[in-house]
């Protein structure tokens, strides 16, 4: 009797550990919150310093606001926040969910875009300069490596996160909030290559790669002033994503 006793204890055990999220063990889901453009840089990039005009001055500011805001949001939720600049440390760093955030220069947009298989990282000129493509030209930089990769998986999961992001930015992204510029959304996988193939989503294992521009300056200037906003706005995304995939 005790020697079925113990058998059916076991049997219920690893049930619960294959259907009861990680979260239930006391494991807390890693997102790595990027801020865009800020230093130090990423090797390839270094020439990429980002938009100005916000309210902040440079865009690496803007960025390092909306990122440390979010981390603490993040923490408070039960998250396992961590803050990342421009180069991501380290190489090859894993976690539930990468975001990076981001604002556009003026004329642009906000959206979101989310890690895309097949293509690989961009390569620039120098350091950054020109039109990006899949391979390097000769005057390319070098990039860390090994990079690593975008897979199906990946894709997928990224592109949930991206609708959930996308749809709460929409939501703040008005008027009233300040915002005078374009709305995109979640952009098409093969509309943006400088979102879609961005080298922080090669620098990362995460499940979920996406990259935010929560809008553009100076036209959307009084909407970027709002960081508190925005950073609470974007976490609760990035926790009601994570609640979608059973990892909180």
């Amino acid at each position: 009797m005790l020697r079925r006793m113990r058998a059916a204890i076991a049997s219920m055990v690893v049930a619960a550990a294959v259907l009861a999220p990680a979260a239930a063990w006391g494991a807390r889901p890693v997102v790595l919150v990027q801020a865009g453009h800020l230093a130090p840089g990423e090797p390839g990039y270094l020439a990429q310093t980002g938009a100005s005009g916000n309210p902040f001055g440079l865009e690496s500011e803007f960025n390092r606001r909306v990122r440390d805001l979010m981390v603490k949001r993040l923490r408070t939720a039960g998250v396992d926040a961590r803050p990342q600049a421009a180069r991501v440390t380290p190489l090859g760093v894993g976690g539930a969910t990468f975001i990076s955030i981001h604002h556009d220069s003026a004329g642009g947009a906000a959206m979101v875009g989310h890690a895309i298989t097949g293509g690989n990282e961009n390569y620039y000129r120098g350091q950054g300069f020109g039109t990006g493509r899949p391979t390097p030209y000769p005057d390319s930089a070098p990039h860390r490596t090994p990079a690593t990769t975008v897979s199906p998986a990946v894709q997928r999961t990224s592109a949930g996160t991206a609708r959930r992001v996308s749809v709460a930015l929409k939501r703040i992204f008005t008027r009233a909030n300040g915002a005078r510029g374009r709305f995109n959304g979640v952009i098409p996988p093969n509309s943006n290559r400088r979102m879609n193939h961005f080298y922080g989503f090669y620098r990362t294992t995460a499940q979920s790669r996406v990259l935010v521009e929560a809008g553009a300056a100076p036209e959307d200037n009084r909407f970027l002033r709002r960081t508190g906003l925005l950073a609470t706005t974007l976490s609760n995304a990035v926790v009601a994503d994570l609640k979608a995939r059973r990892l909180l």
